[in-house]
Parts: C-alpha cells; sequence; structure tokens
C-alpha cells in the first residue's frame, strides 16, 4: 500500500475555511509525523458551495522560527518597607479582633502578629497586611485587606465588594514581577512537624492561636493549593483543611501531588459537618468561642502596644543587611524604651 507523504485529516475535525469562512475545512497532515499543514492546505466541505481546494503540489515542509523568550525574574518587596509597615500595626482592625477574641491570651495575639509579620498600610487606617516570605526571608508579596474589627469579617464598600488591594499597588510599583508563594512559609524550617494548611491567611493566624502545635500556612486561594505553590514543603508531612465544599477538589489534588512524592493527607471533618458551603476552620472556632466566651464585657484596646516580641524582630530586622545605619546599642535601649513609654510606632535620632 502507497504511503503519501500529505493525506487530508480523516478525523471529524474541521476548520474555518480560508474562501467561505465557513467551519467546512478538512486540512491536510503530514502523514509521517501527523502535523497539520498551514491553514491553505485543504478542502471544503461545501464542494457545491465554495470548491475551494489545495493541495501540496511539491515537496512541503512546516518551518516555524522557535523563540526562546527567558522568563523575568520575580521581584521582591524590601524587608526595609516589611519592618515599617509591621511597626505601624497598632491600628490594624484585625489585630484589634483578635485582641477581642482572645482576651485573656493576649501573649498568643502578640506572639502571632509577630511571627507571621502582620502589618498595616500607613495612609489606610486599619488595614492589614499579610506578607508572602518565603525561607529565605525574601518578601514575595503583600495582600492588603479591611476586616470590620467587632465581626472579624471582611470590610465591604458600597458596592458589596470586599475591600482589597496589593501593596505592589499601593505603592505604585510598576513592572513589578509577582510570584507568590505560601503565606507563613517564612515558618518552616529542618525541624518543622506536621504542617497544618488552609486556604484563607486569617484562618492561617486565627488557627495557630488556637493549635500552636502546627505550623500553619495558607495558600491565599482556592486555586493555591497547586505544585508551584506547595513544592517549597515537599517534604513535610502535610494535613490540609479546605473549606466547606472544596474537600473534593482538594483530595484529587492531592491524589495527584502525593504521585510525585508529596506527603498530604486531607481532612474531611468540615465536609461532612452542617456547616455551611465556604465556611472554614477557623469560622467553627471562633464560634465555639463566642458560645464560651473567656470572660464578659470584654471591649478591645483602643492601641496596640507592642511587645518584646514584636521589638526583638524590630531588632532583628535592624540587624540584616539594609541600607542604613546601624543603631548603637545605647541607642538601641533608648528607642525601645521610647516605644514603650509613648506606645508610638516612630523614633528619630
Amino acid at each position: 500500500m502507497i504511503q503519501y507523504k500529505y493525506t487530508l485529516d480523516k478525523s471529524s475535525k474541521k476548520f474555518i475555511c480560508p474562501k467561505c469562512s465557513k467551519k467546512t475545512f478538512v486540512k491536510f497532515i503530514e502523514t509521517e509525523i501527523g502535523s497539520y499543514l498551514t491553514d491553505e492546505f485543504g478542502r471544503c466541505d461545501r464542494e457545491s458551495n465554495c470548491g475551494y481546494y489545495r493541495k501540496p503540489e511539491t515537496e512541503f515542509e512546516n518551518t516555524y522560527e522557535v523563540l526562546i523568550i527567558p522568563m523575568p525574574e520575580p521581584s521582591f518587596h524590601s524587608l526595609e518597607l516589611l519592618e515599617k509597615t509591621f511597626l505601624s500595626s497598632s491600628s490594624n482592625n484585625f489585630v484589634h479582633f483578635l485582641e477581642a477574641l482572645f482576651p485573656n491570651d493576649n501573649d498568643k495575639v502578640k506572639k502571632a502578629v509577630s511571627d507571621y509579620l502582620i502589618g498595616t498600610w500607613g495612609s489606610w487606617k486599619g488595614t492589614t497586611i499579610f506578607w508572602q516570605i518565603d525561607q529565605m526571608e525574601r518578601v514575595h508579596h503583600g495582600k492588603v485587606m479591611l476586616y470590620n474589627p467587632n465581626t472579624g469579617k471582611r470590610a465591604k464598600n458600597k458596592e458589596g465588594k470586599g475591600m482589597f488591594s496589593t501593596v505592589r499597588s499601593l505603592a505604585k510599583l510598576d513592572g513589578f514581577v509577582l510570584e507568590q508563594c505560601l503565606f507563613g512559609l517564612h515558618l518552616v524550617d529542618v525541624n518543622t512537624g506536621v504542617i497544618a494548611l488552609v486556604e484563607s491567611e486569617k484562618t492561617a493566624v486565627i488557627m495557630s492561636i488556637f493549635k500552636p502545635e502546627y505550623i500553619w500556612l495558607a495558600t491565599g486561594s482556592k486555586g493555591g493549593f497547586k505544585y508551584e505553590y506547595l513544592k517549597a514543603i515537599k517534604e513535610c508531612k502535610i494535613t490540609a483543611f479546605p473549606d466547606k465544599s472544596e474537600y473534593n477538589d482538594w483530595l484529587n489534588k492531592a491524589i495527584e501531588l502525593n504521585g510525585f512524592g508529596f506527603k498530604i493527607t486531607v481532612n474531611d471533618w468540615l465536609e461532612n459537618t452542617d456547616y455551611s458551603n465556604g465556611t472554614d476552620l477557623a469560622d467553627v472556632y471562633i464560634k465555639e468561642r463566642e458560645a464560651n466566651p473567656a470572660t464578659e464585657n470584654w471591649k478591645p484596646k483602643k492601641e496596640h502596644k507592642f511587645s518584646k516580641g514584636s521589638l526583638e524582630v524590630h531588632r532583628i530586622v535592624q540587624e540584616r543587611n539594609l541600607p542604613k545605619r546601624e543603631l548603637t546599642k545605647e541607642e538601641s535601649y533608648r528607642a525601645i524604651q521610647y516605644f514603650i513609654d509613648n506606645n508610638t510606632d516612630t523614633y528619630r535620632l
């Protein structure tokens, strides 16, 4: 049997005819490798009304210009910017909510704020910045949200949409190349036991207070449960806690990832409850906490005082290789005392 170099595609697939613009065009394919020739070679099925037919008369070779476009290097926010927003967290609505939720555990709240380096965008009062920092202390991204300090829910604008922005947008960083990572990734080290993974940054912070025996990380979105984000914790044992209604999607993805060497278990407890779709683990724990409050008639403080832990983070950041002068020991002592005595986030030498 003769094997022709080119033959009409025998499948049912049709393309747009170059003459009549109807989707009735059958292309020629290169028999040996099964690839289509260019759009002008083929036959229109509308033989009477169109009649277009063109075949390669001579040896024809597909030629493509291959352009290798390198991926741009990711951008990172400066540690100096992170430090500035962290020391502005006294007017943070989310921090005030945590203080009200845990009135007898103020030290745990301050530790969570320090651990996750929760910040505030200075010109947008009350906001919360959830920084994405990797294990090399590179700051990938800053999500800026506004919460209701009484309910802990996202504040909404007149159109009913959650008030949300990003640091790169607010700082007008044109050309910033975004490459996201897991929220809380900087807390993972070689001694990390089990990682608890949730969707929301808010949930990760709250659960770190309720269940401090785990390292709580967040994907930041439903679609963040994927290899690109999780590859940094591939060697860790991971227990995922999806929001209600997301269990099957996360389970299927976990099965796929486990085939590549991950060790992911997806918890189905929330999926088997009567809670409404979209409920997350923190919602359940908050409802339990509010049903059994530790103290009654407790009101959040007007200002969040800086703890020794937060000041220690300030000292650590100061010791990094930042383009600014190092404080002397005496100046550091004076600055810390000034923060404590004046409850302020600014100190000038």
